[in-house]
């Protein structure tokens, strides 16, 4: 869901970011109890990367759709969820760890004017 890297620069901005988060989190996770409690439901917990694919795409449907096409389109997600479920996935083994590589150039933090004086006048002495 994106929520990896924060964007915002201050404490207050940070806590907001976080809130809408975690909001957009819980609501999929709503989703996904309405969808197992379900008549079609299957006896595994439906997938939360599918259930957010799911009704991303419902969403994308719901934009064109007015009156009753939006009430049945609305009905059956709970359903179309509930039909997913995890995959089974036996002697499966994932690494925990982080794969977000350091970039391999240093941060800008002089003005951008300086910083191409700089170059140049590396240049030079090489010459």
């Amino acid at each position: 869901m994106g929520m990896d890297i924060l964007r915002a620069q201050t404490a207050p901005m940070t806590g907001k970011e976080t809130a809408v988060y975690l909001s957009a989190y819980n609501l999929v996770r709503a989703l996904m109890v309405r969808a197992a409690a379900g008549p079609n439901a299957q006896a595994r917990a439906p997938s939360f990367k599918g259930t957010l694919q799911l009704y991303l795409a419902f969403e994308q449907q719901l934009c064109f759709a007015v009156g009753a096409g939006a009430r049945t389109m609305t009905a059956h997600l709970p359903g179309g969820i509930g039909l997913l479920g995890l995959p089974v996935r036996p002697g499966r083994v994932e690494p925990h760890a982080i794969k977000r590589r350091p970039k391999n150039h240093k941060l800008l933090t002089v003005q951008r004017p300086a910083a191409r004086a700089a170059i140049v006048r590396s240049r030079a002495k090489q010459a």
